[in-house]
């Protein structure tokens, strides 16, 4: 706003914004701890009271023509400390607040789950208020949490699988990351790589709670899983290996698909819904991917890159979706959907 409509003006919508949310949050009893440029930390006594706060200010918000706001509540102990006079609250409970309110979308309240245990009884005596189902989702730091969305009747919710794009600096996603990208999957996930080592060893070397159990409760509900490997007897695979003077690499892409080849017929021997299918194709992808509902406007991706002489989990891993990010989920999407038609199903 600042950049579109200049500095003076964005930074009077910056200012009203905050007044707003400053005189609703004192009618439900909530103090302003601190402003945030275009924001406010807001502590309440009263959980239920949060909430209702919350509604309110994005009810007031949806009156007002060019204005969004958005929110993250949690609950927990928080230190409060004083510095000249000025007084600031610390802790992992503000922490985990902060980490909710990133992920909201415009227009968005999110509350976790620690909080939505205290309240939902609560708010179920006002008619108005509406929470969402579950959704896992990836907090920054803090690893996989469940928040609801937080609502009324008149105003829908927001599609809380979108989420603006991320970059992993790290690598590699933890494991209890990559189950929270794919767990609120409805129809379809991609898995896509060169041989899958460690996505096999997910099945092998974990504890089924850790991650099998996430994909059978995937695959009751009717997902398809599609594992896509480079076929180890491809000229192109003995190049690749070559090049990066890996000399098991074609054994343990072939140890991988044998593996997964005993999931399969391990599922299949279950009779579920949704089918775990592998493929191989034999051209270079350039990047590991994995998609979730690629085809639906929930879709979303994950990518890291193959790089010269640098470990794939020690490559930045960026996140976007379709909803927010279209021209590059679509980039990315078309490559993958292009390879998976060029390949063999085994």
């Amino acid at each position: 706003m600042k950049l579109s409509e200049g500095h003076t003006y964005g930074t009077r919508v910056s200012l009203f914004h905050n007044l707003i949310c400053q005189k609703i949050a004192a009618k439900h009893t909530g103090t302003v701890v601190k402003e945030l440029g275009d924001g406010l930390i807001v502590e309440f006594q009263d959980p239920v009271s949060a909430c209702l706060a919350a509604i309110d200010i994005k009810a007031a918000f949806s009156k007002i023509k060019g204005v969004l706001t958005k929110g993250g509540l949690t609950i927990g102990v928080v230190e409060e400390i004083e510095i000249g006079g000025v007084r600031d609250l610390l802790g992992a409970t503000v922490d985990r607040c902060a980490r909710v309110q990133a992920i909201a979308m415009p227009g968005q309240i999110l509350i976790d789950s620690a909080l939505h245990d205290v309240v939902s009884s609560f708010l179920k005596d006002h008619e108005n208020v509406c929470l969402s189902a579950p959704k896992t989702v990836n907090l920054k730091g803090l690893g996989s949490a469940v928040v609801y969305e937080l609502s009324t009747k008149e105003a829908p919710f927001v599609a809380s699988q979108r989420f603006p794009f991320t970059v992993s600096e790290e690598g590699r996603l933890l494991i209890s990351e990559k189950v929270a990208f794919m767990q609120n999957a409805r129809h379809e996930i991609i898995e896509l790589g060169i041989g899958l080592t460690t996505f096999s060893g997910y099945f092998l070397s974990r504890r089924p709670a850790e991650f099998k159990d996430y994909v059978v409760k995937l695959l009751k509900q009717g997902v398809t899983f599609r594992c896509m490997f480079l076929d180890p007897n491809c000229s192109i695979a003995k190049e690749y290996a070559k090049d990066r003077e890996e000399k098991t690499l074609l054994d343990d892409i072939h140890l991988s698909i044998g593996e997964l080849r005993g999931q399969q017929e391990e599922f299949r021997s279950l009779n579920l819904k949704g089918s775990f299918e592998l493929y191989a194709y034999r051209r270079f992808p350039y990047f590991h991917a994995v998609c979730v509902d690629p085809e639906t406007e929930e879709g979303k991706i994950t990518v890291s890159h193959y790089m010269h002489r640098i470990s794939r989990a020690e490559t930045p891993v960026f996140q976007f979706c379709k909803g927010l990010n279209k021209k590059i989920f679509a980039v990315y999407w078309s490559s993958i959907k292009k390879l998976l038609a060029e390949s063999k199903q085994l």
